[in-house]
């Protein structure tokens, strides 16, 4: 079991993606991430830019021309996506499969992870730039309505976790969604894997609360840079700060959950490498099946 197989679940058991990722950019990181788990379909992928238009139309009120400015931008980011990214995600997928016949070493685990979230970088630094000329074009009132919004959706996801908490309902929840996704490209949980994944995610740190302030510093700077764009001349230049702010909205975490992340994400990788070293055979017979029916899927979307 390798690093992809639950990339993406570590991020939902987070539950916390960055701001801007929840306006032009999620849509896009959603189904990457759902290909990449095999959750999507050829019906989904194909009408991506549709979904997207619906999903973002629900964050702020878009005029004619502003829609249509979208669409289009979505339906040509979701060209790139088919034409350079999946055969990427098929070569991805088939060394990963290549590679599950044995336990992975702490080595091979960083380098998968670290491959794998070069794709997602390398989309978000594709949808960056014209994300950026798509917030530009927001009046003081639309920026308004769209910040709000994601701040309405980060007070959602963390009432969500604090009550969770609050009822020491958190851990047991998390542990039940990893075994649940362990199932799906496993085929089977031992009772020795329950108890690893148990163990582990009883040292998890809630950030939920550090997460949430961080989210607010960056929707605080988005607004401050965008009304000042808004008050000078528009240019063919992107404005270094609003790009940075959607380029690279880490900067905005604060220190503390900033620490506490990078302390989860170690937990996590040695809970997979944990599972790994206990997996049996037929466990990675199934892994591997799943990952060659994925790449194969993916490969089938890239020729269509």
């Amino acid at each position: 079991m390798r690093q992809t197989a639950h990339r993406s679940t570590v991020r939902d058991r987070e539950s916390q993606p960055r701001s801007w990722h929840l306006f032009l950019a999620a849509p896009l990181l959603w189904c990457a991430l759902l290909l990449m788990t095999g959750c999507s379909s050829n019906f989904v992928y194909n009408r991506l830019d549709t979904l997207a238009s619906w999903y973002l139309e629900s964050l702020v009120s878009l005029n004619d021309g502003q829609r249509s400015e979208m669409r289009a931008w979505l339906e040509r980011t979701l060209t790139w996506h088919r034409r350079s990214e999946l055969t990427r995600y098929v070569s991805f997928l088939n060394d990963v499969s290549a590679s599950v016949a044995q336990p992975g070493t702490r080595r091979t685990y960083d380098a998968t992870r670290e491959r794998f979230q070069a794709l997602i970088d390398d989309l978000m630094r594709q949808a960056a730039p014209e994300a950026s000329r798509q917030l530009l074009r927001l009046s003081t009132e639309q920026v308004d309505e769209l910040l709000e919004s994601l701040a309405e959706k980060t007070r959602e996801s963390t009432e969500e976790n604090t009550q969770a908490a609050a009822k020491n309902e958190w851990k047991p929840d998390q542990a039940k969604r990893f075994t649940r996704q362990m199932k799906r490209w496993t085929g089977s949980v031992s009772a020795q894997q329950k108890r690893i994944i148990a163990k582990h995610v009883e040292t998890l740190e809630p950030t939920f609360s550090d997460w949430a302030e961080s989210q607010q510093s960056w929707r605080a700077a988005l607004r401050e840079a965008l009304l000042a764009e808004n008050e000078v001349e528009p240019s063919n230049t992107l404005p270094p700060r609003v790009l940075t702010l959607l380029a690279d909205p880490d900067r905005q975490w604060t220190p503390v959950y900033t620490e506490k992340a990078e302390r989860n994400r170690d937990r996590y990788q040695q809970m997979l490498m944990d599972l790994d070293a206990t997996l049996s055979a037929q466990q990675r017979d199934h892994l591997r099946t799943e990952l060659n029916k994925l790449s194969q899927q993916l490969s089938r979307l890239a020729q269509g």
